[in-house]
């Protein structure tokens, strides 16, 4: 561990990115819960919709490389992160104005080119300040679900009072939503360094030298073997992102799933708030291997088809699916890479797991469901994700 990573914040730091993460994740208050219903009401059919969100996937695996390596050349995390915020706005309007067939996937990728990247860039520059000036970063990723949770209760409780949810609402709030995040970046704060060789990390630009350094950490076994860990995690976990919904309805019969989505949101917090400090007790490793216990058992009890009790049982480990798992492997990711390679670093990170794995990962699962049943796809899954456990126990190094 290095010496920045034992160090808080400077002064003031701490709030500015709380106040960045809670702006971040206000837009995907909107995309993630609404946005196959809003391309419903738009008249896009089934097999449209299917088609935009496999290309928004397909995004999520290009545009965070693409992105997080030009921030790392320019050494403008924060301008290129705006760039993708302010374009994403106008993508966003153009499926209002398409009608499905070639011009909506073509839209469909220019959205997922400016949207997908987000977060693995906010990631990178978060990364970049700690590794520089120090941080916690689990202080402030509870910001992210702190602005999901809020934006969603809102808009929520305002398309109830007006009337339910329409392509108008939906339009609004994703705009103020993304208006919101990109006047947050205004706080993002300035890289005063001490010394030349920190003042280097943040001003010089990626040479050949570097792009050649990059790779060969990149390639390093070690880190190779964490990806592959991480890609089976994630993997995995598609059959509950994916699924989950359909699975509380076909299943037990409940259709208004939200309130069960959250609570496992609400249970993530506690934990990514202690994650630095869970860290430095057990160590780096530890925690991600807990992050995929957690998805072993508990997609080892969704299999278990008996009472929707269990299932509400169960989703208080969301705390370690995900609040382990991603504080971890982001962590991870920071402290096997330099500052200066940091936004190209997650960027790599999130096109491999979040990206293809979520890709591959959603479409084997609808493959398995197709073939087969709930019982047999959680199961599946399950044993992936044990498979990932086995890798991380015995193979990924301590960091």
């Amino acid at each position: 561990m290095s010496e920045t990573d034992s160090r808080p914040f400077p002064p003031g730091a701490r709030w500015r990115f709380f106040v960045i993460y809670i702006s971040l994740f206000a837009p995907y208050a909107i995309i993630t819960p609404y946005f196959q219903q809003l391309l419903k009401y738009l008249n896009y059919n089934d097999i449209q919709i299917g088609a935009i969100q496999g290309a928004l996937e397909l995004m999520a695996v290009a545009a965070p490389i693409l992105w997080g390596v030009l921030a790392d050349r320019l050494s403008a995390p924060r301008g290129v992160l705006a760039f993708t915020v302010i374009l994403s706005l106008p993508m966003f309007f153009l499926f209002r104005f398409v009608n499905g067939g070639l011009a909506g996937m073509v839209v469909a990728v220019l959205f997922g080119l400016f949207y997908k990247p987000n977060i693995p860039l906010t990631d990178g520059m978060t990364f970049r300040y700690i590794r520089t000036k120090g941080g916690d970063y689990g202080k402030i990723r509870i910001g992210g679900t702190v602005g999901y949770i809020s934006f969603i209760v809102v808009f929520d409780a305002i398309c109830w009072l007006t009337g339910g949810v329409t392509v108008r609402k939906l339009i609004v709030e994703f705009s103020v939503a993304v208006v919101m995040q990109l006047a947050s970046l205004l706080l993002v704060p300035q890289f005063i360094e001490t010394s030349a060789a920190s003042k280097n990390i943040a001003e010089k630009k990626m040479t050949d030298d570097d792009r050649s350094g990059f790779l060969k950490l990149f390639l390093r076994p070690t880190f190779l073997v964490f990806m592959l860990a991480a890609f089976l995690g994630r993997f995995s976990m598609m059959s509950y992102y994916s699924f989950f919904s359909r699975y509380l309805d076909d299943v037990y019969g409940v259709k208004e799933v939200g309130w069960i989505w959250a609570l496992g949101s609400l249970c993530e917090i506690p934990l990514i708030f202690y994650s630095k400090r869970i860290i430095d007790k057990i160590g780096l490793k530890s925690f991600f291997a807990l992050g995929l216990l957690g998805c072993v058992l508990r997609l080892a009890g969704f299999s278990v088809e008996s009472n929707i009790w269990v299932v509400l049982c169960l989703q208080p480990l969301h705390c370690l699916t995900f609040g382990a798992y991603h504080c971890s492997t982001v962590t991870y990711v920071s402290r096997m890479f330099p500052a200066k390679f940091q936004g190209g670093a997650q960027g790599i990170y999130s096109a491999i797991t979040v990206g293809l794995g979520g890709l591959v990962g959603s479409a084997v699962g609808g493959v398995v469901l197709d073939a087969f049943n709930y019982t047999i796809l959680y199961t599946t899954f399950s044993a992936v994700a044990l498979l990932g456990l086995v890798i991380c126990l015995l193979f990924v190094p301590k960091q």
